[in-house]
């Protein structure tokens, strides 16, 4: 029963959610969530954290009165299930019948889809005062986890730029920049690595607190395809996802679309454009839960629209003016609403809850069955990360995303043997047969995509997402996968150890420590910011029974120093004492950093920012306009191109897929132009340099005249296609760029550009004379033989780095972060 009467969202905001023009902004949400939770005794609200720029990231716990008094023992049962190691059949059983169906709804992770945080606040009220006996199922049988908005910030962002361009000809734009500091549209991209803060809340406090066996992922897409996308998912699967999950996937699906044709809403299709193969998408789906992406079309933010029948787009396979069995009532086209995309969800969700609490017996029976064959598998396939490691730092990051994943790790207190090779006291063992296993495997293991096109000359078929995810390749960590259960003496890992490293021979005049190791760069910045000289040896050097490879860094003592390298051992950084200097390649000067950041948003950008800031590189951001004034080497004596579209570096919005610049002001239209190229070009020729990332190196191979092709421009997709797959490359480790590798890599590869170097040019890492591909899939592998990956040119008295891939991708490639920060202290120095 209510404790008073609450609200309605018509009451407290002013409007009905959905009105034409108006939008409940996020501090108002909160606010709303806040005061229902004073009034009500079916929910509980809570702040789990901020966000990244100081938001509250609020969860609202929704069930009847009864469940909530019992939540903690609701809970416990739910994880039991899925973990059911020592449960016997009868006590399953009692498990199962007293166990509730556990849901999360999370609404507007991309923050310019507005229509699911807007629909939070309708959601709440109703199952907080409605009486009607769907409602009380729902609450008697389904505990909601509600979360409002997973991206607060863009939230905030979205609603004052709509609300400062109402009423102009520029009205219903989205902001042109990231709507997320860092992550932009790629946020969802992050259910893997949990690099944001509001992944690791949502991650840590909400799903691996519950497991729930449902969750409903709210989202929009454009404006002239179906009126709403709801699952089964198209192939592929990847097989990691227990087939209950695939199975129950397509069941609520389908009866979410069915609702909706009863409701008489035209325009719903099933089984269309989106897959479920990546992890970075479906953390839950590798945690006992079903993920249901809905994706509603789209209006102009909270503008309503008018599109005509004839104006729906056919496109993926969907055809939007004819019936199929995927879309059996088309929408006959006129004006399309924020209401009509809220009363879209609104039916989708009651729909979801329905379902949930009408089949708890399955839902929660699910969870058993999942957990019973992930303890019982008859896979003995295991992974080994042994201990010796180039980069410790990094390899205890890869273990910290697994153990976020809630695998199971194990160390080995003795030396071991399986598969002919001998193994390490202190490597790391990961079974595969355990509660969340296929979390573990998915991470681990290579990617074989499946080609799904029925005749080899035919285009390739689309992922949705890039293909491969592999974790030890991504990061540059070795991990091996062996047929069998290791057997041998070892424990549990209830906790990671902290990061350690020594000092080794203190009291000496140079310290020396390893290229190889992230964490080394961001050593050498922060000395360099308290004014320490640091060096880069020029070849191998042999120190006691440590072989340090070329590149590696020196510091030179002076007072204070032993202090703060005592500091840094707690990154797990070793520093050796050393008599005499060795040979030097370069002394590093403190760059002076510009990343251009376009109008539009471009999350590679805003990866790329966060990447620098946390290896404490200092920057400044470089809009059209900057580049277009020229003198840049006034500011910066490095320019940095993420990967972005030739033509849209040069045009800005003109050439930006989707984007209709004549409604922002003339500022926000623009890209660097021919002024800009003039600009750079001076910038060169005075002594910069200029890093280009992925696409971006087709700007400098044509616009800068860097003494390269692109060996596969103009190749048709049917002879080439790469759209997300990693890759080894070759290393030159003597060349200052290849700095800390081995003679061979892993990059990841996202349809990019691949270089024919003319003389002019060196080659740093070239793709080799056999298939490179390690993960995902690719299409006419022999036109990369051969070309190069990354490649450094002189340019006027500077210098022109390519790179063909984008070393930080969405912060997950570790393993190439520091060909990147090679590139930037060979450039600056």
């Amino acid at each position: 029963m209510s404790k008073e009467r609450i609200p309605t969202p018509e009451e407290y905001f002013g409007f009905k959610i959905g009105d034409d023009k108006k939008l409940a902004d996020w501090p108002e949400i909160v606010e709303y969530f806040w005061k229902v939770a004073k009034s009500s005794d079916r929910v509980i609200v809570e702040d789990l954290g901020k966000t990244t720029e100081g938001n509250p990231f609020l969860l609202a716990t929704i069930s009847s009165p009864k469940n909530l008094k019992n939540i903690e023992k609701l809970r416990k049962i739910q994880l039991k299930l899925l973990d059911p190691e020592g449960l016997t059949p009868e006590e399953a059983e009692k498990l199962v019948e007293e166990g509730r169906t556990i849901a999360i709804i999370s609404c507007s992770i991309h923050s310019t889809e507005v229509g699911g945080s807007q629909l939070s606040v309708d959601l709440l009220h109703h199952l907080t005062s409605s009486n009607d006996s769907n409602v009380k199922e729902i609450l008697d049988n389904v505990i909601l986890l509600l979360v409002p908005s997973l991206n607060p910030d863009g939230n905030r962002m979205v609603c004052d730029w709509y609300k400062k361009y109402l009423g102009t000809p520029f009205e219903g734009t989205s902001p042109p920049w990231l709507y997320h500091k860092y992550a932009g549209h790629d946020n969802n991209r992050d259910w893997f690595m949990f690099v944001l803060p509001e992944t690791q809340m949502a991650v840590e406090k909400i799903h691996n607190k519950w497991h729930p066996q449902i969750v409903y992922d709210l989202h929009q897409m454009g404006k002239k395809g179906p009126r709403l996308y709801v699952p089964p998912y198209k192939d592929p699967i990847d097989p990691n996802v227990d087939p209950i999950i695939t199975a129950g996937v397509n069941f609520m699906g389908i009866n979410m679309a069915d609702s909706l044709a009863v409701a008489g809403k035209g325009g719903v299709t099933i089984a269309w454009g989106f897959d479920a193969w990546t992890p970075a998408r479906a953390y839950q789906h590798y945690h006992g839960g079903i993920r249901i992406l809905s994706e509603a079309a789209s209006c102009d933010i909270a503008t309503p629209i008018e599109v005509k029948q004839s104006e729906i787009e056919n496109e993926r396979d969907f055809k939007g003016r004819e019936s199929r069995w995927t879309h059996p009532l088309p929408w006959k086209g006129g004006k399309w609403s924020l209401k009509d995309i809220v009363e879209y969800e609104f039916i989708a969700a009651m729909a979801l809850l329905k379902n949930a609490a009408k089949n708890r017996e399955r839902w929660v029976r699910g969870s058993y069955e999942i957990g019973k064959r992930s303890i019982n598998s008859s896979n003995l396939m295991t992974f080994i990360i042994p201990k010796e490691q180039n980069d410790p730092a990094t390899t205890h990051e890869l273990l910290k995303v697994l153990k976020t994943g809630d695998v199971k790790l194990f160390k080995a207190k003795e030396p071991f043997s399986i598969e002919g090779i001998t193994y390490s006291e202190g490597s790391i063992v990961i079974p595969v047969k355990q509660p969340y296993g296929r979390f573990a495997k998915t991470m681990l293991e290579k990617q074989v995509y499946p080609d799904l096109r029925k005749n080899p000359t035919d285009p390739p078929e689309i992922p949705y997402d890039v293909t491969a995810h592999t974790l030890g390749l991504n990061m540059g960590i070795i991990v091996d996968q062996v047929s069998d259960t290791v057997k041998c003496n070892m424990e549990l890992i209830e906790k990671l150890d902290n990061l350690q490293g020594s000092i080794i021979k203190d009291g000496k005049p140079y310290y020396i420590f390893s290229s190889a190791l992230n964490k080394s760069t961001k050593i050498a910045n922060q000395l360099l910011s308290k004014g320490y000289t640091v060096h880069r040896v020029a070849s191998w050097e042999k120190i006691g029974d440590n072989e340090f490879k070329p590149g590696s860094y020196i510091v030179e003592e002076t007072k204070g120093l032993m202090k703060i390298l005592q500091e840094y051992t707690k990154l797990g950084v070793n520093f050796y004492g050393l008599e005499e200097l060795p040979e030097i390649a370069y002394t590093i000067t403190k760059p002076k950093l510009g990343v251009y950041k376009g109008w539009g948003g471009n999350a590679d950008e805003g990866w790329l920012r966060m990447v620098l800031e946390d290896y404490d590189f200092d920057y400044v951001s470089l809009t059209p306009q900057d580049i277009r004034r020229g003198n840049l080497i006034e500011k910066i004596n490095i320019l940095i191109l993420p990967d972005q579209a030739r033509d849209s570096i040069i045009e800005g919005m003109k050439a930006q897929r989707g984007a209709e610049p004549t409604k922002y002001e003339p500022m926000y239209r623009i890209g660097i132009g021919e002024e800009g190229t003039r600009s750079i070009q001076e910038f060169l020729s005075v002594g910069g340099s200029v890093i280009t990332l992925n696409k971006a190196s087709n700007y400098a191979i044509k616009d800068l005249l860097v003494s390269a092709e692109n060996a596969l421009e103009g190749i048709k997709e049917q002879e080439f296609y790469c759209p997300g797959s990693i890759l080894k490359v070759n290393i030159d480790e003597t060349h200052p760029i290849g700095y800390g590798y081995g003679r061979e890599a892993s990059v990841m590869f996202v349809s990019g550009p691949a270089f024919n170097v003319k003389n002019e040019g060196y080659p740093v890492a070239i793709y080799p004379e056999t298939n490179p591909l390690q993960s995902g899939w690719i299409l006419g592998e022999k036109k990369l033989r051969g070309t190069a990956a990354v490649a450094e040119f002189n340019a006027g008295r500077g210098s022109v780095v390519l790179f063909g891939f984008s070393p930080h991708f969405r912060y997950q490639t570790r393993g190439t972060l520091k060909m990147l920060f090679n590139s930037i202290y060979y450039c600056s120095s």
